[in-house]
């Protein structure tokens, strides 16, 4: 009964503490961003509709995204969005940033490990 408990508490630990894990070091799994595709450019300053796809039909996934940008090629991230409908698009205001080092990344609020990441795109 003993060992029992501690393997569920070990195994609570585990969870809670990979469930509060960076997703920066998380390879893409599962969403396919769409657009902005690698090499577009977009102006700074507009409204631009990203959008993605979801791969296969996990139901742990959830129903809410959060969409992060990064200007400097996925060094650092900016929120876009959080809790954003998983419906597969969403209309960004665009920072008035020029950059071409520029990436969009959407990820599952409930399973983060669940993500995907634009190429890199130009902000002009």
């Amino acid at each position: 009964m003993k060992k029992e408990i501690v393997a569920v508490l070990l195994t609570a630990s585990l969870f809670l503490f990979c469930s509060s894990c960076s997703t920066g070091d998380l390879p893409d799994k599962g969403i396919a961003i769409l657009s902005p595709k690698a090499n577009d450019i977009v102006q700074a300053g507009s409204s631009y509709e990203i959008q993605w796809k979801i791969e296969g039909s996990d139901p742990d996934l959830g129903v809410v995204v959060t969409i992060e940008f990064s200007k400097d090629g996925g060094k650092s991230w900016n929120p876009v969005g959080d809790n954003v409908p998983i419906a597969g698009k969403y209309s960004w205001k665009v920072p008035k940033m020029d950059s071409a080092q520029y990436k969009i990344r959407v990820f599952s609020q409930r399973r983060p490990d669940y993500r995907g990441t634009s190429g890199l795109f130009a902000v002009k």
